[in-house]
């Protein structure tokens, strides 16, 4: 279970850039944010219900019992997305208390504690609150775990992939019954119910390719395939801006299903693969290194400002910050949040994960009649349970 994906870290790293240049360069690079959170979101249910998967079928081989596996999913879950989110949020707490940071925003605190900050910038507030706009994908995902990892334990492993394809479902129809009804697009763009669509279908591609012997395992793992599916998204991308105010609701769901689908499959095909080429790439030791911690720079790079686009700045300059200047801007703000990412993986991340390790071994104790039917295929079929999130990603 310690065991990782090739190629997923360097997935993270470029999910990650993709969200930290939306936020740097806003509307100037169309949608990638969202792409890159869409990335996230079908690479987390990709390895999340592969792991519950794993665990309802421990249960089913009388090796442990359903109470067990739950704590022991929410335990590994807390330890690795609570203590630097909680810590974040208390520091924000005091910097604003002190003065040190602007208290407009604080009305939203108790929705970020509770892990409903996608609530509150859909529902409540109706615009992107700045430096807390990023939490709202942070809410999505814990909201899933809550979701589905009892659902998941308690049906059978042999109805997973149905439950998958009913969410997958629902989604849709969310989606499409939201826009015909002209809700608000920020309310539409942050609701779990048209987001747990894509962690499911990630979810559902990680169940369809555990044999490798499968012609879908075999036609994803070509390279061109990773070539052909990385174009294809990239274009839904580039294209979002134009395909996302369409007025026909119906047109429009199946564009997103389609964009959905996209993804979920180059998830599942870099998965698969065992290119040179691509899994050289994205093994890269800065990509790599930049996804293993990007869970930590996701959560601080929003909070760490464009030095240039201040108000000082921009009189300085007369009114018009050159390019040159917000080029600087930039990566001041990403080596800031780099190296804060960094100590905060150094100094608490990587020593929480080595207590999860340990604190997941004693809470699931092995038992003789557990060890005589775990097959060895079992075992690998589902050792990408490391950091399967964010930052576990």
């Amino acid at each position: 279970m310690n065991k990782r994906i090739s190629g997923f870290d360097g997935l993270r790293a470029i999910a990650v850039l993709m969200v930290f240049l939306q936020h740097r360069l806003f509307d100037d690079v169309g949608e990638i944010g969202h792409l890159g959170v869409w990335i996230f979101f079908a690479l987390s249910g990709f390895l999340i219900i592969r792991i519950l998967s794993s665990q309802r079928a421990r249960i089913e081989r009388a090796g442990s019992t359903f109470w067990i596996e739950l704590k022991r999913f929410l335990f590994r879950r807390t330890l690795r997305i609570f203590p630097i989110y909680y810590l974040m949020l208390i520091v924000m707490c005091a910097l604003m208390a002190f003065g040190f940071a602007s208290p407009e925003l604080a009305s939203g605190m108790p929705f970020h504690f509770a892990y409903l900050s996608n609530i509150w910038i859909g529902s409540v507030l109706h615009y992107w609150p700045g430096r807390y706009s990023h939490l709202w994908s942070l809410a999505i995902e814990e909201q899933f775990y809550l979701v589905f990892a009892p659902l998941l334990l308690v049906v059978a492993m042999r109805w997973h992939r149905v439950v998958c394809g009913l969410i997958v479902a629902i989604g849709l129809a969310s989606v499409f019954a939201m826009r015909a009804a002209h809700w608000p697009e920020i309310t539409v763009y942050t609701s779990p119910l048209t987001n747990f669509w894509l962690l499911a279908l990630g979810g559902a591609g990680g169940l369809l390719i555990g044999n490798e012997q499968t012609r879908l395992h075999i036609a994803l793992a070509r390279p061109s395939t990773v070539f052909a599916l990385a174009a294809c998204v990239l274009a839904f991308g580039a294209l979002e801006p134009v395909w996302s105010t369409l007025d026909n609701a119906l047109f429009y769901t199946a564009v997103c299903a389609t964009y959905g689908a996209s993804i979920a499959a180059l998830v599942c095909s870099i998965a698969c693969c065992s290119s040179a080429t691509v899994i050289g790439f994205l093994e890269m030791r800065w990509l790599a290194g930049l996804g293993r911690i990007s869970y930590g720079f996701y959560l601080y790079h929003n909070l760490i400002p464009d030095p240039t686009r201040t108000r000082r700045v921009n009189a300085l300059f007369g009114g018009h910050v050159p390019v040159w200047a917000h080029g600087i801007g930039i990566a001041l703000s990403f080596f800031v949040s780099l190296g804060i990412a960094m100590l905060s993986w150094r100094l608490i991340e990587a020593p929480i994960l080595r207590l999860k390790s340990r604190g997941s071994a004693k809470a699931v104790p092995p038992s003789p009649s557990a060890a005589r039917n775990v097959a060895p295929a079992t075992s690998n079929a589902f050792a990408s349970e490391r950091d399967p999130a964010w930052s576990e990603r």
